[in-house]
């Protein structure tokens, strides 16, 4: 008898920890200097950043998106589609990135950015020539 409640007992313990580990894994936090939406640019430091941003721009062909993503723990992974597509460009484990993004196609634009525990800087702004520098959220 007593064999049996341990056993359940020891069942209910894993399970709860398990269940909060994986709620504490996927919350989403936000501890930083901030997250600034200015026109035609997206600026986020921080130091623990667990979750995802998604904004998104009207581009036109030719036009470019810099994206200057600098993470010192945890892991960033950056996407660029087409609005209503399922395939990008996809950026994952970034540590230092610095480059661009080109619309092939005149259209919405959108930015997913998933963060995991991660600490450092991220800023995704519109090249020069992008007329429309509207963020859309």
């Amino acid at each position: 008898m007593k064999k049996k409640t341990l056993k359940k007992i020891s069942v209910a313990v894993l399970a709860a920890g398990l269940a909060g580990f994986l709620i504490w894994d996927n919350v989403y936090t936000f501890k930083g200097e901030g997250r600034h939406f200015f026109e035609g640019r997206y600026y986020s430091d921080f130091y623990t950043f667990n979750g995802k941003e998604v904004i998104e721009f009207q581009l036109e062909t030719g036009e470019k998106l810099h994206l200057d993503a600098h993470i010192e723990k945890g892991k960033a992974k950056v996407s660029f589609t087409r609005k209503g597509e399922k395939n990008g460009e996809v950026i994952s484990n970034i540590e230092d990135a610095d480059t661009y993004f080109t619309a092939d196609e005149t259209g919405r634009y959108v930015v997913k950015i998933n963060f995991k525990h991660a600490k450092g800087t991220v800023e995704i702004k519109c090249d020069d020539q992008v007329k429309d520098k509207t963020i859309y959220r």
